[in-house]
């Protein structure tokens, strides 16, 4: 079994209602052992003022590689309405950031380290969101330094 940590994020629709069905459609992918608070934030990375994002971090146990998790996280997104831009227009970093119903980020894997074309972990940008963070340390076990992750 894997340990892997999730990031959900929504700042369109029934915020609340989209995170609880995203949980629910993840419990299939193995086991949810441990789920954060939710929190509102204020949106990272737009260059245009959006709403604010209601964010959850869970841990999932799963038997699933790290790219066949990503897979069925994107399948999930896009079951739950998600949309993805099919032309990119990069606004910070290289990125296009939009509003979406739902948006499932794999944050850690196992003590995984990898950056292929389809994914990167830990998540890159992880260091950079103090919200995700702070979710992430309410359900880690002590013993997990996400500095040390940082610095690998």
């Amino acid at each position: 079994m894997h340990k892997t940590y999730l990031l959900l994020g929504s700042n369109l629709g029934n915020r609340d209602t989209l995170l609880d069905e995203a949980l629910e459609a993840l419990q299939a992918l193995g086991r949810v052992i441990a789920v954060s608070t939710r929190r509102e934030t204020e949106p990272w990375g737009f260059s245009v003022p959006v709403p604010p994002f209601m964010n959850q971090a869970l841990c999932l146990e799963t038997q699933l590689e790290a790219e066949e998790l990503l897979d069925h996280c994107l399948e999930i997104e896009k079951r739950l309405g998600r949309v993805r831009p099919r032309q990119e227009s990069p606004v910070k970093g290289g990125r296009t950031y939009v509003s979406r119903l739902i948006d499932i980020d794999i944050l850690l894997y196992d003590n995984l380290i990898m950056d292929s074309e389809k994914l990167t972990l830990p998540h890159p940008r992880l260091k950079d969101r103090d919200f995700a963070r702070e979710l992430l340390e309410e359900i880690i076990p002590k013993s997990l330094s996400l500095e040390d992750l940082f610095t690998k």
